[in-house]
């Protein structure tokens, strides 16, 4: 067999070669992509599948939505969601890796103007995100812990809208 598919590429020209090696890339990144999200999946389900709305146990498969992602459906209240409905990182603009640096650097005290520079978004953008990451009910079971100031804290004016 790979006889065959090396004979068939020795075959095509440059063009037809990264045409192909583009297809053959893409495919990789849509499995790739598939995989992770069948992983929240496996992660979401082993905690039980309860609606976010409701908190029932009475949920159900629903279909995927146009990202691939499954979505559920709760028998009690009719809700309609998917694996990453209570995780910090839905409805973010944000994608895995700036998500990735924001919590390293976040770990590390570093401020939302630093945050802002590394991930290459606004500083509100980086702020919200960074509020709705020390807020998040995952970070709760796990070691990380941010640094909390103490002794004495000078503040300036500065305001912030």
């Amino acid at each position: 067999m790979e006889k065959i598919i090396q004979e068939l590429i020795n075959t095509l020209t440059d063009d037809q070669f990264l045409e192909f090696y583009e297809k053959v890339k893409q495919q990789e990144e849509l499995i790739k992509k598939q995989k992770r999200l069948n992983e929240i999946d496996q992660k979401f389900r082993a905690q039980g599948i309860k609606c976010p709305k409701c908190e029932s146990n009475h949920c159900f498969k629903n279909g995927h939505n146009s990202e691939g992602k499954q979505k559920y459906l709760c028998k009690n209240c009719r809700a309609s969601f998917d694996a990453s409905r209570n995780h910090f990182i839905y409805w973010s603009h944000l994608n895995y890796e700036q998500w990735n640096l924001l919590i390293q650097i976040s770990l590390l005290g570093q401020s939302s103007k630093t945050i802002s520079r590394f991930i290459k978004t606004t500083l509100k953008t980086a702020w919200y995100n960074r509020q709705k990451l020390m807020k998040s009910k995952q970070l709760e079971n796990t070691e990380l812990k941010f640094k909390k100031l103490s002794g004495k804290i000078q503040i300036d004016e500065t305001f912030i809208k």
